[in-house]
């Protein structure tokens, strides 16, 4: 089978601007997208060196984002032999399709001033959950991104006392959970789990918020969201407000949160 590919090319260490490198292979019938990416020749790009992970295959694929070594037969079957082949972010390149994931990390240092309960380790954990930021590429800067939320989510299951501090910080209008658009069509093969992940999280917050506990700060603030983005939660839960309270946060009935599945299926 022959390719075609437009590969991106950018070295951050002597390169101000990107460019692309024409490279045409042949490819065995059972050969996968890792395969494709060790005969890409490094010598056609800066220091004859080729930046790519092949432990971990993370790249975008004529503008969808590939997250893991999938059959060739299936990529040509979705995008043909014409490929594009770019890193997940152009902002955060470091070397062709490796990401500088320490300079994505940087951004959260206020977070984690904040969230000074969080371990060192725990800390750590964030940059197995970037790459799930840069699925899309329509968020203007200000949003969390959605890996940071998945990691929040993360966060309440191993600080369930803290369950209040963590939706409330990203409660907020301007960059918050309810920034999120949903990326399952924008990932190949198309998976809703990162979607159905951060929709039930939305939930949690609207829940919470109608919690009838009187001079609560939480008291209204589902309210206040609905006034603010306009719309109605679709998995909101009405709860009669004079009625005991009922919200997981605080009646003590928060269920464990379990992030295995969508580690293991993402390969992190």
């Amino acid at each position: 089978m022959r390719l075609c590919l437009d590969v991106f090319s950018f070295d951050s260490r002597i390169d101000f601007q990107n460019g692309y490198v024409r490279v045409e292979l042949h490819c065995p019938p059972k050969s996968t997208l890792k395969n494709v990416l060790e005969k890409i020749p490094s010598k056609l790009f800066g220091y004859q060196e080729f930046g790519v992970d092949l432990d971990f295959i993370h790249c975008r694929i004529n503008g969808i984002a590939v997250l893991e070594d999938l059959a060739v037969k299936d990529l040509v079957d979705k995008f043909g032999v014409l490929w594009v082949v770019e890193p997940l972010s152009k902002r955060y390149v470091k070397k062709d399709l490796i990401l500088d994931l320490d300079l994505a990390f940087q951004r959260y240092q206020g977070f984690f001033y904040m969230a000074n309960f969080i371990y060192s380790s725990e800390r750590e954990e964030l940059k197995k959950y970037l790459l799930i930021n840069f699925i899309a590429t329509s968020y203007d800067d200000e949003y969390y991104g959605d890996g940071f939320l998945l990691y929040i989510k993360w966060l309440m299951g191993r600080h369930p006392m803290q369950i209040a501090n963590l939706l409330r910080f990203i409660s907020h209008k301007e960059n918050g959970v309810f920034s999120h658009i949903p990326v399952a069509n924008l990932i190949f093969p198309e998976n809703p789990i990162i979607d159905d992940e951060i929709q039930s999280l939305q939930s949690q917050l609207i829940n919470s918020s109608r919690c009838p506990i009187h001079k609560g700060e939480w008291v209204f603030l589902g309210k206040q969201l609905d006034m603010d983005y306009g719309f109605q939660c679709i998995n909101k839960i009405q709860i009669d407000e004079n009625a005991i309270s009922r919200c997981p946060i605080f009646s003590g009935s928060m269920g464990k949160i379990n992030m295995k599945e969508i580690l293991i299926k993402h390969n992190i």
